[in-house]
């Protein structure tokens, strides 16, 4: 058996030495160039984070340090080099420093850093492309009362040929508070349904061949704190009455929640309800549909960076979007529809432009246009999917030198 990649780490004070996590890439399930690509990517970080990098991140809880060293799969350390990758690519950017320090220190993690991880994918895709990369730089912008101030856009993309600059604005496409509430809904459902079956008294017992109450249950809606918390009560009355001989029992509150509790000999009847409901049998617990309206978020988020473009320049708005769903709830070309209504709404917004990755989904990559927009599924290196969606302003009507709408498409899918 080959030893832990933990085993490597004896004290406290090794969970700061960046030479445990070098050390640690020999024992990691990975092939000999990734090895010495992960153990290089270590070697970078060290020399830009500098030494008390790690026990700094450690003690405040920083994210980076969770994401990128304590994480010790394989798929995680080369999503590591990635990041490594686009700090080295971008190193001779203008205003390079600034983004740097977010990392290094960010204020606040959840908006400097997250925000900080997303500029660098974004800009090292532009740069990829051939785009010359200045972060946060100054522009003057009118207001609508006619006001100029000066203004940070995240990016300006400059085409080294022509000389054309486009502005960009980024921003990640979070949850919801629907999308939230509808999560730890179904999680706190999920949590008493499965404890039921694998910690009843008589499934302890005997844990090759475990004995328990089968519970299903579907929600039909996020459900506040108060309300849950009465409903796992009678949910945890039903198992307990299950447990105590009840053959088969309900709790049906409409539009809400619906559950059945069958006892230890009689699972049949709980397979019988869950059948009549579409309810696979693996599924035990379903859960509700999305309902919020993301369109609408993502609209009044496309308002909101149009502020900080100016208005004399080609403008692109990127939402990295892997936080929310809304790739998975929509029909791909009913969204590019509903967006494209608000992006022709600006004659200086070039394209909108949104993605999302996630660790697995098949290994075929694609790409297809819809009309004038664009959207492709792209399978990495380490065999996480990135799926993005262009959605290009047929009313845009600012100058636009050579092929940068190409440039820019190529940035996010490559046919």
């Amino acid at each position: 058996m080959n030893p832990s990649p933990h085993n490597v780490f004896g004290t406290e004070e090794d969970r700061w030495c960046w030479d445990k996590y070098i050390a640690q890439c020999d024992l990691i399930e990975l092939t000999e160039s990734d090895r010495q690509l992960v153990k290089a990517s270590f070697q970078y970080l060290r020399q830009v984070l500098g030494e008390g990098f790690l026990r700094r991140a450690d003690q405040q809880r920083n994210p980076l340090f969770f994401w990128y060293f304590r994480n010790a799969a394989p798929r995680a350390r080369l999503s590591m080099t990635r990041f490594v990758d686009a700090l080295r690519a971008l190193e001779g950017a203008n205003n390079y420093d600034r983004l740097l320090r977010r990392i290094k220190r960010p204020k606040n993690f959840d908006h400097d850093l997250a925000e900080a991880d997303s500029l660098i994918g974004v800009a090292h895709k532009f740069s990829c492309s051939g785009f010359d990369v200045e972060f946060e730089p100054s522009v003057q912008v009118t207001n609508v009362h006619g006001v100029v101030r000066t203004k940070k856009p995240d990016l300006k993309l400059l085409d080294g040929k022509t000389g054309q600059e486009v502005y960009v604005e980024v921003s990640r496409l979070r949850k919801s508070a629907g999308q939230n509430l509808t999560s730890r809904t179904y999680h706190t459902i999920w949590n008493v349904v499965h404890n039921a079956m694998w910690l009843d008294p008589e499934a302890l017992k005997d844990i090759t061949n475990p004995r328990h109450v089968l519970p299903f249950a579907i929600i039909h809606r996020g459900i506040e704190e108060d309300e849950l918390r009465d409903i796992v009560s009678q949910l945890q009355a039903l198992i307990e009455k299950a447990r105590a001989g009840l053959e088969f029992s309900e709790l049906i509150i409409p539009d809400t929640i619906e559950v059945a509790v069958a006892s230890y000999d009689h699972h049949e009847r709980g397979r019988e309800w869950a059948s009549a409901r579409g309810m696979r049998e693996a599924d035990l617990v379903q859960g509700p549909n999305i309902l919020t309206d993301e369109i609408a978020r993502t609209k009044v988020k496309i308002r909101e960076k149009l502020k900080q473009l100016p208005d004399d320049k080609p403008g692109v708005i990127v939402l990295p979007a892997s936080e929310n769903l809304i790739f998975f709830v929509y029909d791909i070309r009913g969204l590019v529809a509903s967006l494209a209504e608000e992006v022709e709404k600006s004659s200086k917004l070039l394209t909108l432009i949104m993605f999302h990755s996630f660790d697995d989904g098949g290994r075929e990559s694609f790409f297809v246009e819809i009309g004038s927009h664009s959207f492709c599924r792209q399978v990495r290196s380490d065999g996480s999917i990135q799926q993005s969606l262009i959605v290009h302003n047929s009313y845009f009507n600012l100058p636009l030198a050579g092929d940068i709408m190409g440039k820019i498409k190529s940035a996010f899918c490559n046919q």
